[in-house]
């Protein structure tokens, strides 16, 4: 894991606003989100807040359960350089701290026992953590409350100044990036997945398929029968006119019968012949049916059968 190298004084003692912006300025420079596995992330975050700030206690929560949970994804202790996760907070038996973070709010407290909004804190989460002082900033992705950074002083407390405020935030600004990258990156697996599971689907058919666009006509997808049907590849298959795989004296009657097809929005049963490239002409069972998408798009599915 990559090391914070930041200056830090013994217990709390809190960095200055120079040395808050220099540290901002390192840690933004040396996170690098398109590389990084998230949990490197969060716990370079972590780590790097709680040595930067001067704080005893870094964690980043995430909200789960319907928004019902605080869940700790990461969690960094400065002085023994342990690091943990896995604790929650529950919205139920913290229903004041919740709200005041579904509002935005970050919590500045000078004093964890006196200040009214962790007073659902002080039988038992202050006092098993030392915690003397805190600073809570919430986590927003797409304008949406979706966690939580937390800075916690244990043992002696001072002040927070508004410079700890701002780099409270950049540094929930960086949890949220991370985040974000991290969904995008699982959406970018999960569509390569969807496209190989359809590829493999496609593939096993023991019919030739291919897949047109339903506007211009030219192949987008073909399996490997369409391959050896045709005699073509599917590197030759993909952007010719498919209306092209059928003799010159059959491809008007098949465009009027897709046009058909594209009027009537039901499949259309037809019988034709393919002409391979060796001139080889081989009669076809087509079932044919067009699908619009929720962008505007539409596909024609053809299902070629040798007859």
């Amino acid at each position: 894991m990559q090391e914070a190298n930041y200056h830090s004084i013994a217990g709390n003692g809190l960095m200055s606003p120079d040395d808050l912006s220099h540290g901002l300025a390192s840690l933004s420079r040396g996170a690098y989100f398109g590389e990084a596995s998230l949990d490197m992330m969060l716990s370079i975050l972590a780590e790097s807040a709680a040595t930067i700030c001067g704080v005893e206690r870094a964690s980043i929560w995430a909200l789960t359960a319907g928004q019902r949970e605080l869940r700790c994804l990461e969690l960094f202790e400065r002085t023994a350089g342990l690091r943990g996760g896995g604790n929650s907070i529950d919205a139920i038996g913290h229903p004041v701290f919740f709200q005041a973070l579904r509002e935005g709010r970050c919590l500045a407290v000078d004093d964890a026992y006196a200040h009214p909004m962790l007073a659902e804190f002080v039988s038992y989460y202050l006092p098993r953590h030392r915690i003397t002082a805190l600073l809570a900033t919430p986590v927003f992705i797409r304008g949406d409350w979706q966690g939580l950074l937390l800075l916690e002083q244990v043992g002696t407390r001072q002040a927070w100044a508004g410079a700890h405020q701002i780099f409270a935030q950049a540094v929930a600004n960086l949890v949220a990036l991370a985040l974000v990258e991290y969904e995008a990156g699982e959406a970018r697996s999960e569509a390569q997945r969807a496209k190989e599971q359809v590829r493999a689907v496609i593939d096993a058919s023991p019919d030739a398929i291919l897949l047109a666009d339903g506007r211009s006509g030219q192949i987008i997808d073909a399996n490997r029968q369409a391959e050896s049907l045709t005699g073509r590849t599917r590197a030759d298959l993909l952007g010719r006119h498919h209306g092209s795989l059928y003799p010159v004296e059959q491809q008007g009657a098949m465009a009027s019968a897709l046009h058909r097809l594209g009027e009537e929005r039901r499949e259309a049963k037809l019988a034709a012949e393919v002409e391979r490239t060796d001139g080889i002409k081989v009669p076809v069972e087509i079932r044919a049916t067009l699908a619009d998408l929720s962008d505007g798009s539409r596909f024609a599915l053809k299902i070629l059968r040798a007859a």
